[in-house]
Formats: structure tokens, sequence, C-alpha cells
């Protein structure tokens, strides 16, 4: 009988620690659910002005529009003048197959498609190399391009990109996502026929 008694013990305090455990992750979920809502909604504006940097008196929506590219989810702002017209989008898509898993990034392109600059809202790159996707050298290279002025893949694969030494699957992601937003705004522009 002892055995058994000091068994149902044991059990007995898993299972208490388990439901403290369980109710001390509910609560902190609870507590930081709207400060990480908050701060990712403050990284998106600060992406949102960098991507469209050099467009002057616009205005967009609080919140991207949804759309469907490449059977995957993607959203858009669209940036309009004072005056109504379109200045540009800010296309918000996933760089898929990175080295580490997919990850968010941000497009801006100008009411003819040029690509104005791009942002990485959220990765997890290898720091010190992967992570270069971020840095001038390699960001510089998609400025003023457009969907149809380019070879889409990196120089590896036959294309005009040059990819991030010893960090050719991130180039390569990188490069995609960069495609899929020219296809986001490829589409708007067939939608407004």
């Amino acid at each position: 009988m002892g055995k058994q008694e000091s068994g149902l013990k044991v059990i007995l305090v898993l299972v208490l620690i388990a439901m403290f455990s369980a109710i001390l992750l509910a609560y902190v979920n609870q507590v930081t659910r709207e400060p990480i809502a908050a701060n990712k909604k403050a990284e998106t504006q600060k992406a949102i002005k960098v991507v469209l940097a050099g467009l002057k008196d616009i205005s967009y929506p609080e919140n991207p529009t949804d759309i469907q590219i490449d059977n995957s989810g993607a959203g858009y702002f669209e940036a309009k003048y004072d005056n109504g017209k379109t200045a540009g989008y800010a296309v918000i898509v996933k760089g898929p197959g990175g080295f580490t898993n997919d990850f968010d990034m941000m497009v801006g392109l100008d009411s003819s498609g040029k690509i104005i600059d791009t942002y990485v809202l959220d990765h997890k790159e290898t720091p010190g190399l992967g992570d270069g996707m971020q840095k001038e050298p390699f960001k510089n290279q998609f400025r003023g391009r457009q969907l149809n002025d380019t070879e889409w893949k990196v120089k590896k694969d036959k294309g005009d990109i040059d990819a991030i030494t010893a960090a050719t699957i991130t180039s390569r992601a990188f490069t995609k996502g960069v495609w899929r937003a020219l296809q986001v705004y490829k589409t708007l522009r067939e939608d407004q026929k």
C-alpha cells in the first residue's frame, strides 16, 4: 500500500505542477498579447515609411488589404496622393524557403511598378550570413527594377540577382519574395483595367 500511495502522490504533484504551468503560460500570453501587437504595428508603419521613401504627401489605410498570390497570402497598403491618385504600394509577402524558414518582408513600389525599397519585417536567418538581406549592398540591387526588366533568380540559377556570399538560399527566398510583391502589383493593375 505504501508504494501505491507514494505513486499517487507523485502523480498528484506532477498534475498540480502542470496545471500551474498552464495557468501561468495563459496569463503571460494574455499580458503580452497587446504589447506584441502594438510593436508589430509600429514595425509595419516604420517599414511603410522606408519602402515608400520619396513619395510625398501620401496617405494609406491603417490595415493592409489581403490578396492571394502564388497560392499564398499577401497584403498591401495602397498609398494615395491627396488628389486620390495611386502613388504606390507597400506590399507584404513571405520570402519562401529561407535557410531556416519563410520570412516576412515588405516591398515598396511606385505607381509604375518600380521597386522603391525593401524591408525585412521578421526573420530567423543566420546572423552574419542570411541577415545580409537587410544590408545596403544586397538591397540596392533591387531598387528601380520592374517585373519585366529582370530575370528574378540569383546568378547561380542564371538570373540577374547577386546572392549574398554563403547565403544563396536566403538570397533565393528574398528574390522570390520580391517577385511575389511584383505579382501583387501586376494583379492590382490588371484588376484596375
